[in-house]
């Protein structure tokens, strides 16, 4: 025999009861979500910090001991080189963090500019060089002069630092190409690597957070640069997209939308 219908008053305090719960859990899940972003923040701060002026002293070390004229020279230049590459490792690591932080909280602020971006790639490259060469993965250019975007300067710089060192991580041993053109109406920078590669399943979710593909070679990380960079990319008009097959290497494209400039301004 059926059981009788409850009362509606019942029904409703019950299902005012249960909406009441999911209030209360889903504003004790931002209230966690809130204090684990603030201390990542808060972490990476303090940590990033005390790199610079690590990072500013090993640098004048290692002009120093070039110059040197010194047995030990080539030693000490070499010690400073491996150091000079820690830091700045652990300063991407504490800046992508950070990265994190502003972007999930909506604090991610951006100036854009015209910018010949020949001019912020060369320079990235410049510092990569003695890191690639010893790594076995020589650096190849082909950068184009005059490929002017509207970009953040820092924002576009750490695209191709976390795009460069991603490609540097998977080379193993073999050059790494850098390219930067014109294509139609955009402003195109290839990294490619002639490492590992990816399956089809892995460059599907390469950009999202914390992703990492799993493969004989382990880079370390979090897992947040691709996700990072493809953030920062979208934030500036652009796309990022990845092209990889397995054992022969993959190649990162940002696309970004070419700069309007009016008369008698000056890309930076």
């Amino acid at each position: 025999m059926p059981s009788p219908d409850l009362p509606s008053e019942i029904k409703s305090d019950d299902l005012h009861s249960e909406l009441a719960d999911l209030r209360r859990q889903v504003e004790e899940l931002r209230i966690a979500v809130q204090a684990r972003d603030d201390f990542i923040a808060i972490a990476a701060h303090e940590l990033r910090n005390p790199m610079t002026p690590i990072l500013g002293l090993t640098e004048l070390a290692l002009k120093a001991a070039r110059k040197a004229d010194s047995p030990s020279s080539p030693r000490v230049t070499l010690l400073l080189e491996r150091m000079q590459a820690a830091v700045q490792e652990f300063t991407k690591r504490a800046t992508g963090l950070l990265d994190v932080s502003r972007i999930e909280a909506g604090n991610l602020r951006l100036e854009p500019s015209a910018v010949d971006l020949a001019t912020i790639v060369v320079p990235i490259a410049q510092r990569y060089e003695t890191q690639a060469t010893r790594g076995g993965s020589p650096l190849e250019l082909h950068v184009a002069e005059g490929v002017i975007a509207t970009v953040d300067p820092l924002a576009f710089e750490q695209v191709v630092e976390n795009l460069l060192s991603n490609a540097l991580k998977f080379g193993i041993g073999q050059p790494v190409t850098l390219r930067l053109r014109t294509e139609e109406q955009s402003a195109r920078l290839d990294v490619q690597d002639r490492g590992v590669g990816m399956q089809p399943e892995h460059q599907a979710r390469i950009f999202e957070r914390f992703e990492q593909v799993m493969t004989q070679h382990r880079s370390g990380g979090f897992g947040i640069g691709l996700w990072v960079a493809s953030r920062l990319v979208a934030a500036m008009g652009g796309r990022i997209a990845v092209s990889s097959t397995l054992g022969a290497g993959s190649t990162f494209t940002v696309s970004l939308p070419l700069a309007t400039l009016s008369s008698g301004s000056n890309p930076a």
